[in-house]
């Protein structure tokens, strides 16, 4: 045996070395890679984002093995360099100054870190771009309009406009515009390139104007004018144009003309100078088409949504809707073409709203909303309901059109338009309207709906099967629970396909509300069932699995009625959602006017919070027997409102709460021993030495018997009407009530045995004629009692008025219990019953009675 013992702990070991050698191993390989990943040459090929300090241009590198050009244009720039693992070795040239750089490109080959060097050593940092935006924003000098719309494309594109996009290339798009851009360094006041295009591009933001009144077509000259003004104010700006060659570029006035228009433009709508671009809060008609536009180029929809007035539409589906008519306009503007936020008003105090698009199947307008004090600012710009309610109908008029040139690229078709388009391919009729939705929105609805039905019942029948699998089979008809749990199912199946087909179909919200409605109905509804029944399961559970204390019970009680209550009102404030009930009114009114409410609910409530008082207090517990008022019985089950105890009689009494926590409860599951208490009535003819006799016996029986606590009472109370009391007061050594009446029956055969030794005898409460025919006493057993008595006086030992302490140690539990000749005699019990740890057998020291002492005339038990 030991030798195995040595083995497994052999093999363990081998086992953890072996883990080890693997895990090092493991380590070593990752290690191993990694470091030939850093030796491999980095792929600088594509476009950068860089950054210095005071400037920044946009780099496209070319790389050739480990040879590396870069050309950045803004500065008429170019980069000759070699790849060295991650870093990039080489100089940099502008003209006729140049210097050393140091580039190291980021583990993930996302951005770059780096050094140059001109007069001292100077930051560099890059990130890459996606090119798809860089090359999408194609530049057109052929005319002083078509330069302005290159120049102000790239700048809306690269960021500038305010509006986040997630795709960058933001610099590179600058270099785009400041290509198109002729301006001497002397104007630029210092300024980089990059810097002073901005700062154009911010006076030419504040402006508002249509492109196509821009000089185009036969143009004099190799110099065009254009004025432009500022919405709804008198500020003008002269937009300059210059021809070089066949290209025309807009040319840049000096720095400080920029900055004293701009400040002329911010004056004039009353806005700081330096005020900062915040299009999410629909100030302006730019700012709406802004915040919808830039919601799905971050493929955000939710901020898409705050640009749509849905006034009109049903509360139960108005977000859902909202997503789906969003996604209707940014189709409808993606045929129209590209949208320059130069052409689209910008004036917050304007209250006339503003027409983007105009067709006999309806009109793109954007409105003033009311949200607040219209005097103070209160007011935000959103597309009307009369929009929203025809732009179904308006992207079935332009759907043939083709997407701008401009979204080519990023248009993507969603799931819905997607099945639009399939329907479509089938069969044109399938598109025409019938009542408030399309064919063929009704015939897919249909399918779903037979579909949901359909899964319905196969998903039952697969749990249904699978639990049967797994437990124990029952024979006979399913339990009722077991079935509605199973319509259940069914109900959230076919809610699932309901949702699926509002997101899928696109329905409007006439039809979509009541189908919404149902579908969130049947998932609700059938959800309340499965979740009451696995709370019970696992309340369920947690008393099967392990033992559980009574006053856990009635904390698993309060915590399953909890909890199927909070389903119930959670499911009833999630039907309110749905059907568009405004349920946080009826909350607020509860709180204000809900005291008649709360009087109707006080003895559900009170009940409640007495439940949690009768755990918190633990009076009883759950299995405990205990007395209450005048009926005894035992406590079955402590819920949220009611206790249950079990009579007596075997009967079911039920009391609330309240009355039950306010009632003199006494559990007798709680005590750690039981009182022993009665009086012996003897006969007047006792004498005073018999009696002490007897009441010296009735001592020293309660201190050897093993069941009985130290210390017990046996005294001489008094004389009664007709008989000598003799009282007595023990406890006994148990919890349990059938075995305290064993207990006491030993005893009181006990105390009969001695009353019959002594010759004492029980009175009686009657008048009694004592005749020469009566039972006479037992003068001899008379006269050895008062001989033992006698025996104790005479040698000063008499045992009143109590033993010696010492003598009761001796005689501490020696009787014999249960007596001899009992079935249970040799039976061990608890320690707990037995300071000695069992009881004595019959061949340990047993109690000898007095009068066996007395016969021998020895006076030991006076001690």
């Amino acid at each position: 045996m030991r030798m195995i013992m040595i083995f497994g702990r052999l093999l363990r070991q081998a086992r953890r070395s072996t883990f080890l050698l693997l895990m090092l191993s493991l380590f070593g390989l990752m290690f191993s890679v990694s470091e030939a990943q850093s030796q491999a040459t980095a792929n600088w090929t594509g476009l950068w984002d860089t950054k210095w300090t005071g400037g920044g241009a946009q780099v496209e590198f070319q790389q050739t093995g480990t040879d590396v050009t870069g050309r950045y244009a803004l500065y008429n720039g170019r980069i000759e360099a070699k790849a060295v693992g991650r870093q990039l070795i080489g100089r940099w040239f502008e003209g006729n100054r140049q210097g050393e750089i140091l580039f190291v490109q980021s583990p993930d080959g996302s951005s770059f870190m780096g050094r140059f060097e001109y007069a001292t050593a100077e930051w560099w940092t890059g990130v890459r771009v996606d090119a798809s935006q860089y090359q999408g924003v194609e530049v057109d000098q052929s005319s002083p309009m078509t330069t302005m719309r290159s120049f102000l494309q790239a700048m809306n594109e690269s960021g500038a406009d305010g509006v986040s996009r997630g795709a960058g290339g933001g610099m590179a798009l600058v270099s785009k515009a400041a290509s198109v851009v002729d301006v001497s360094e002397a104007d630029r006041g210092g300024l980089n390139i990059s810097d002073y295009v901005h700062e154009l591009y911010t006076v030419l933001d504040k402006l508002t104007f249509r492109f196509w009144n821009l000089p185009h077509g036969q143009i004099q000259g190799d110099d065009a004018t254009a004025k432009l003004g500022q919405f709804d104010t008198n500020v003008t700006f002269d937009a300059a144009f210059r021809r070089k060659g066949d290209k025309w570029f807009i040319a840049g006035p000096s720095l400080a003309a920029l900055k004293a228009k701009h400040a002329e433009l911010s004056n004039a709508r009353g806005e700081p100078v330096d005020a900062v671009a915040e299009p999410e809060k629909l100030r302006t008609p730019r700012d709406t088409f802004k915040t919808l536009l830039s919601g799905f180029i971050n493929g955000n929809d939710k901020v898409a949504d705050s640009t749509l007035n849905m006034l009109g539409f049903n509360a139960a589906v108005r977000d859902d809707e909202a997503q789906l008519l969003g996604r209707y306009l940014k189709k409808v503007i993606d045929r129209i073409g590209y949208v320059y936020w130069q052409e689209i008003p910008d004036d917050p105090k304007s209250k006339k709203p503003y027409t983007f698009f105009q067709h006999p199947a309806g009109n793109i307008v954007v409105g003033p909303v009311e949200v607040g004090d219209a005097d103070k600012g209160g007011v935000i710009w959103q597309f009307t309901p009369e929009t929203l309610h025809h732009i179904r109908g308006l992207y079935a008029a332009v759907e043939d059109m083709p997407v701008a040139p401009e979204f080519t690229a990023f248009a993507a078709d969603d799931p819905y338009f997607k099945a639009r388009s399939l329907a479509r391919s089938i069969s044109p009729d399938l598109l025409k309207r019938a009542g408030p939705a399309d064919r063929w929105q009704w015939l897919m609805l249909a399918i779903l709906g037979l579909l949901g039905i359909v899964c319905g019942f196969l998903v039952n029948a697969v749990i249904s099967a699978f639990s049967h699998r797994t437990s124990a089979s029952v024979s006979g008809p399913p339990a009722p629970h077991l079935r509605v749990i199973g319509w259940s199912i069914r109900a959230i199946v076919l809610g699932l396909f309901l949702l699926a087909a509002l997101r899928l179909l696109g329905l409007p919200d006439v039809v979509a509300t009541p189908v919404k409605a149902l579908a969130w109905a049947g998932m609700l509804i059938g959800t309340v069932p499965i979740l009451w029944h696995l709370i019970g399961n696992m309340a369920e559970s947690y008393r099967t699995r392990w033992e559980i204390p009574g006053y856990h019970e009635t904390l698993i009680s309060l915590l399953t009625g909890v909890a199927r209550v909070a389903v119930i009102i959670t499911a009833f404030l999630l039907l309110a959602k749905v059907f568009a009930i405004p349920y946080e009114h009826v909350l607020a009114g509860l709180g204000i006017g809900g005291l008649a409410v709360a009087l109707a609910a006080q003895p559900t409530l009170q009940n409640f919070l007495s439940g949690l008082t009768l755990y918190a207090d633990r009076p009883v517990s759950v299995g405990d027997f205990c007395k209450f008022d005048d009926t005894f019985g035992t406590v079955e089950h402590i819920g949220m409102r009611s206790t249950r105890v079990r009579s007596l009689d075997r009967t079911v009494i039920s009391v609330p709460n309240s009355e039950f926590s306010d009632m003199k409860i006494e559990n007798y599951a709680r005590r750690d021993r039981i009182r022993f208490k009665t009086t012996l009535q003897l006969r007047y003819e006792t004498t005073a030495d018999q009696l002490r006799y007897v009441l010296a016996q009735l001592r020293q029986l309660l201190i050897a018997h093993p069941r009985v606590v130290e210390d017990p009472h046996i005294r001489f109370v008094g004389f009664g009407e007709y008989s000598l009391d003799v009282e007595i007061i023990a406890y006994i050594r148990t919890a349990e009530h059938a075995e305290f009446l064993a207990i006491r029956e030993d005893i009181l055969m006990h105390i009969m045995k001695i009353m019959d030794d002594a010759g004492a005898q029980f009175a009686f409460p009657s008048s009694v004629e004592y005749a020469a025919d009566d039972t006479p006493i037992d003068r001899e057993k008379q006269a050895a009692a008062e001989k033992t008595v006698a025996a104790w006086r005479a040698e000063e030992k008499l045992p009143f008025p109590d033993f010696l302490k010492a003598h009761k140690e001796e005689m501490n539990n020696t009787l014999v219990y249960p007596p001899e000749g009992s079935i249970q005699a040799h039976e061990t019990e608890p320690d707990e019953m037995n300071g000695k740890g069992k009881l004595p057998n019959a061949s340990q020291s047993r109690w000898k009675l007095f009068r066996d002492k007395a016969a021998k005339a020895d006076p030991k038990p006076a001690g």
